[in-house]
């Protein structure tokens, strides 16, 4: 006899289910424009080789570290782009993947204008893990 069945909860398990497929199902995302960076120090400052090298590594543990997290990324940038009104910087790794950092909407015209492709730039950013790049958001100067 199990746990749930000694305590009368057998009703339970389908409610229990529904919770964990609900919660399967949530994408993690963060928010595009957190001004939140401005007052949040970072817990890690890294190279954006540092950063593309543990997500290839270990995903998992590397979400542990930095997901949700503010960290500071140096690297050399690779592209600059808009995208709509959004703006942001490819810090390149491989031919086509890399380190994406968007830029907070409050600085993203100082950030473009001051760097190029060839440039090494260090930005404060919310860290969202990696789909295809590492994707950082809401990034700005620290």
């Amino acid at each position: 006899m199990t746990l749930l069945e000694r305590r009368g909860c057998l009703w339970c398990l389908p409610a229990i289910a529904a919770v964990y497929v609900g919660l399967a199902a949530c994408v993690q995302t963060l928010p595009d424009q957190d001004r939140r960076i401005y007052a949040t120090a970072p817990v890690a400052k890294l190279s954006a080789d540092i950063l593309w090298a543990e997500y290839l590594a270990d995903p998992v543990e590397a979400d542990l570290n930095y997901w949700g997290k503010v960290i500071e990324v140096t690297g050399e940038v690779t592209g600059v782009s808009l995208e709509g009104d959004a703006a942001f910087l490819l810090l390149r790794q491989t031919e086509a993947l890399g380190v994406q950092a968007w830029l907070l909407d409050d600085e993203a015209a100082e950030i473009m204008g001051a760097v190029g492709n060839g440039d090494r730039v260090t930005l404060k950013c919310f860290c969202e893990g990696r789909a295809e790049h590492v994707v950082l958001k809401s990034c700005i100067r620290p």
